[in-house]
């Protein structure tokens, strides 16, 4: 030895000579003969370790350790070393290759797992702490951890169903787990459970291994639905997720993890993406995976709605969010994203739109139309769209716009601007008086007090607009006026059936005769020997200089003929019938006549009395009376009209016979003529077209 002081422990052995090794390698069986020598006897050694769950993963790492040198040793033996520049480059693997190979390996690593050995180790566990779940738990999450050890290629699991990972361990598995959480109390649960969303963070964050974290969390999800809906864990869930915006594949799994929360309905996966994923995207630090994935599971949730046809209710604040960030200019959407969500938009309407439409629509109409002032051409058009469908569904938003037209009438004189646009669509589908009230409310809003007031130009283009469509909606007289017309029509009919009734035909009958009267009137007679003489010479006319026109007008007169022919033989084959079997059909009709006559004189003689059969023979019998009266007095104006009709066409056929004499005789007939003609007479047909149609249209829609 020196004389200098040495510390314990720090001083350098020696090397050994090589004698010295030689009698150290003789000396090792002596030990591993005490050893066996100790295991024969039976005497355990008595400070050796108790197996429990840490010292198997310090053994198994151990082990682990050792084969990935052995293997490294063998790979520097075996490969050959190939300089930078000379080494080939590794290709790029498909996706459902990737997809493939993981969820081989972690089948694998899973079949690993020895439930009876998983069971022992938990139920020695339980055995010496029965009053600390919490130990369970944290061994529980260290024996998967163990087991565990694939990295995920996909934060956000997109190319997986739903259920991955969960759905690969197997059921017995599953079975016991659920098990034990369901035998540790809910505030014990509820810990763990935001124990290991900062454990999936932290591992996601750090590249290290998380299927172990998530496949607890699925099982906790599936057997403890309370825990995953409480407070704390969503409060956890967005302290995490606000923190890890900026970090794409922690976020991604934070938003991983939010999908468990639903559960199976479809309304709250709805409301949790509106709640919770939305906001994300209306943020500036967002990636473009992260945008993917919040996309890939709006559209989940949307395919599923369509496919299950439920009714899902969503709020005004939600659409409207959802709304603005679609149009918004800036936004920090990618292109790709922007272009799904306006796709998307429609379905959103719908979910917004669907439930109680008569009574909900009114909450989104004075955002829609707030939202016309300052917006792109593309959102107008769309806002546009969803307020006249809000008119059109919900009759409280007529009153809405009376009120906000003041404050808001630029944006008014938009949307009665794409209304007038769009008249023979709207007038259809909206409740008339309630259109006709607003239009007539804006009309007195907008009609200046005195003519000093000056009116700006939007007031007076939406004057101009109410007072348009006040007049194109029409007035509710045409309807009373075409009531009272049927009316006179029907008792017209009346009369002449049961004049011709009272004197057996027609011709004895005083319609008859007024009509055969006013047929052999000088006028009338001069009338038709007129027209019938011009008949003939505008056939022969036609047959001389146009024949090819003029057979056209014999086949089409031939073709009605043969048609009208074909019915008469029809009507000729049904009367011999009837006349053949008149007495069978007879004794029919007056046992038919006589069955509902005793039916109907029952019916009456029980719900009348003879007072009020009486006042009505007397009521009837006047109405005669007066209808004759009225007769009599209309038979006097009809004559008169016919004289002035007869007149009137008098001159019309002098006037007729000068045009023809100065167009066809004096001048010759020419294809350019002819052509002159048959435009002017196209361009009168349609312009009288259109005059009826207008005409037409609007008495109709006045009804």
């Amino acid at each position: 030895m020196s004389n200098k002081w040495e510390v314990a422990g720090k001083s350098k052995k020696a090397p050994l000579s090589k004698k010295a090794a030689k009698k150290q390698k003789k000396e090792l069986p002596t030990v591993a003969a005490e050893e066996e020598s100790f295991e024969n006897f039976g005497i355990s050694n008595p400070l050796k370790e108790s197996k429990n769950i840490y010292t198997l993963m310090k053994d198994e790492s151990s082990d682990q350790d050792e084969k990935k040198r052995s293997d490294n040793k063998e790979n520097l033996i075996t490969k050959p070393r190939i300089s930078g520049k000379l080494k080939p480059k590794k290709k790029g693997s498909p996706v459902a290759q990737v997809k493939r190979a993981e969820r081989e390996i972690l089948l694998e690593q899973l079949e690993l797992i020895d439930i009876s050995d998983m069971k022992a180790l938990i139920g020695d566990v339980k055995k010496r702490f029965p009053n600390h779940p919490r130990v369970w738990l944290k061994d529980i999450q260290s024996y998967f951890h163990m087991k565990i050890t694939l990295r995920e290629s996909d934060s956000g699991l997109m190319m997986y169903e739903s259920a991955y990972p969960y759905n690969m361990v197997e059921t017995e598995l599953q079975d016991f787990i659920s098990g034990i959480f369901k035998e540790i109390p809910d505030n014990v649960m509820t810990a763990f459970y935001t124990e290991l969303l900062d454990g999936l963070a932290r591992d996601v964050r750090n590249g290290a291994c998380g299927y172990h974290h998530r496949i607890l969390l699925q099982c906790m999800a599936h057997s403890c639905p309370k825990t995953v809906h409480s407070k704390e864990v969503t409060n956890k869930l967005q302290h995490l997720i606000t923190d890890s915006v900026a970090r794409t594949k922690e976020c991604v799994a934070m938003l991983w993890s939010l999908q468990m929360v639903p559960r199976n309905k479809l309304d709250t996966k709805l409301k949790v993406w509106f709640t919770w994923m939305l906001p994300i995207l209306q943020t500036h630090k967002t990636e473009r995976p992260v945008q993917d994935y919040i996309l890939k599971c709006l559209e989940n949730v949307v395919s599923e709605i369509s496919e299950s046809n439920e009714t899902i209710e969503l709020g005004p604040s939600d659409f409207f969010g959802y709304f603005d960030l679609v149009f918004s200019p800036n936004s920090n959407l990618f292109p790709h994203v922007q272009v799904v969500l306006m796709e998307v938009l429609d379905l959103v309407k719908c979910f917004a739109f669907s439930r109680n439409s008569d009574k909900r629509l009114r909450s989104f109409f004075p955002s829609l139309l707030i939202r016309l002032q300052h917006c792109s051409a593309k959102q107008k058009t769309v806002a546009l769209t969803y307020l006249l469908e809000c008119l059109q569904q919900d009759a409280q938003c007529w009153l809405l716009w009376q009120q906000m037209f003041g404050k808001h009438l630029n944006n008014s004189v938009t949307l009665l601007e794409h209304i007038h646009d769009n008249w023979n669509i709207v007038v259809k589908t909206v409740n008339r008086y309630a259109f006709k009230q607003t239009l007539n409310y804006l009309v007195v809003t907008l009609t200046p007090s005195s003519e000093k007031t000056k009116v700006k130009e939007n007031q007076r283009r939406a004057l101009e607009l109410c007072s348009d469509m006040i007049h194109a909606i029409g007035s509710p007289l045409k309807g009373a006026l075409k009531l009272a017309l049927l009316v006179m029509v029907v008792v017209s009919a009346a009369y002449i059936l049961h004049d011709v009734k009272e004197f057996g035909s027609f011709q004895a009958s005083r319609t008859g005769r007024i009509y055969s009267g006013l047929l052999q009137h000088e006028t009338v007679v001069h009338v038709l020997g007129t027209v019938k003489e011009y008949t003939d010479t505008v056939n022969k006319y036609g047959m001389a200089h146009v024949p090819l026109l003029m057979e056209y007008i014999y086949t089409i007169c031939n073709s009605v003929s043969s048609t009208l022919a074909l019915f008469a033989v029809f009507v000729q084959t049904n009367v011999n019938y009837l006349i053949e079997n008149r007495e069978e059909i007879a004794q029919q009709m007056k046992a038919a006549a006589v069955d509902a006559g005793e039916r109907s004189y029952s019916l009456l003689k029980s719900l009348t009395t003879p007072e009020k059969i009486e006042w009505l023979e007397t009521t009837v019998l006047k109405y005669m009376e007066l209808c004759t009266e009225y007769w009599i007095l209309a038979s006097s104006h009809l004559v008169h009209a016919a004289t002035v009709g007869a007149n009137s066409a008098v001159a019309l056929y002098g006037s007729a016979q000068e045009y023809v004499v100065i167009n066809f005789i004096n001048e010759p007939v020419t294809l350019e003529r002819l052509k002159e003609w048959a435009l002017t007479l196209t361009s009168f047909l349609q312009v009288n077209a259109i005059h009826y149609y207008n005409t037409i249209r609007n008495a109709t829609l006045a009804n």
